[in-house]
């Protein structure tokens, strides 16, 4: 409770509150770290100096939003043609999962609800045609994150890491303009 202190204890025993000075800096290119601090008979001060991040700091950094947007790219959706009808599939880890199960478990036919709620009677050899479209979709991701980490990794100047392009901006039809986390309640 601020309101509450100093709380004295002894003469050389106190709660005191704790403040940070931190300098403005920019996050990308930059880092704090505590420096020193003082104490007055009002509050502690922990005073932080800002520093220059290496090159390979700031790859390492930047590479870490790489995997989510893969993620992001393998988990969507492909539409496959079953018997003349286009459906559309899940790419997800669990969709796979169950359609692997499937074509292991006998030749079917099975009748199988898709993503769109398309009800579908689908053979073995329908089962391995999704499958290899999902794998398709999914191997592209990957192939994208390694060609993005190459990518950063060739970079020659930390300007250069942050002009590499990770999540392509995302226009929704509600709010035309609006780059992805700039949508109002998104």
């Amino acid at each position: 409770d601020y309101a509450s202190v100093p709380i004295i204890i002894t003469d050389t025993v106190k709660i005191l509150p704790a403040r940070n000075e931190v300098p403005d800096h920019d996050p990308r290119f930059e880092t704090v770290s505590q420096f020193s601090h003082s104490i007055t008979e009002t509050e502690v001060v922990f005073y932080y100096i800002k520093r220059d991040k290496d090159l390979e700091q700031i790859k390492t950094e930047y590479k870490t939003q790489v995997a989510p947007e893969r993620w992001n790219r393998e988990n969507g959706t492909v539409t496959v043609t079953i018997a003349d009808d286009e459906i559309t599939v899940s790419t997800s880890r669990d969709n796979r999962l169950a359609l692997v199960s499937k074509v292991v478990s006998g030749d079917g036919p099975y009748n199988f609800k898709f993503n769109d709620g398309v009800w579908a009677e689908i053979t073995k050899t329908d089962l391995q045609n999704i499958i290899t479209a999902i794998d398709t979709k999914v191997q592209e991701a990957f192939d994208w994150e390694l060609a993005k980490l190459a990518e950063i990794d060739s970079t020659a100047s930390k300007e250069d890491v942050y002009a590499i392009e990770i999540a392509v901006p995302v226009v929704r039809p509600e709010f035309p303009g609006f780059e992805r986390g700039l949508i109002p309640n998104a």
